[in-house]
């Protein structure tokens, strides 16, 4: 399988929800027609500002991405414990941004699983205490 670089985050989400929502013609339809379609803005912004060969690759990444031949990278996950060897340790943010130390189970909504990035935008000074988490987690 190809991975896809080169995409923002919201031309990531606009694929993945186009893939959902509406055909790959259409799509292609939609970036390479003159009139712009709201649900494939960035894509559209994307593939009005490359040159000819870069909208090759553009179409041709569509394509390997609505049939399953390519996909974007997958940031890693990350729990935080702050007290090693502390299995009630563990960073647990809840659906409304209240946060507590627990397990990393995931309960109830409660997320225990972070990108790096994530991590950052809590509190830089909790990227020492990030595990990785493990593929079969």
């Amino acid at each position: 399988m190809r991975i896809l670089k080169g995409y923002s985050k919201d031309e990531q989400k606009e694929l993945e929800y186009t893939k959902k929502n509406m055909s790959c013609n259409d799509l292609l339809h939609n970036i390479t027609y003159f009139p712009a379609n709201t649900e494939c803005g960035s894509i559209k912004d994307k593939y009005d500002a490359a040159d000819t060969d870069e909208r090759i690759s553009i179409i041709r990444d569509i394509l390997d991405f609505y049939t399953d031949k390519a996909t974007f990278i997958v940031p890693k996950k990350y729990y935080v414990q702050l007290i090693a060897g502390d299995e009630e340790s563990y960073l647990n943010i809840n659906p409304n941004g209240g946060a507590k130390l627990y397990n990393r189970l995931g309960l109830n909504g409660w997320k225990v699983k972070f990108t790096r990035d994530e991590v950052v935008a809590i509190d830089p000074r909790l990227v020492p205490f990030m595990e990785e988490v493990e593929d079969d987690e």
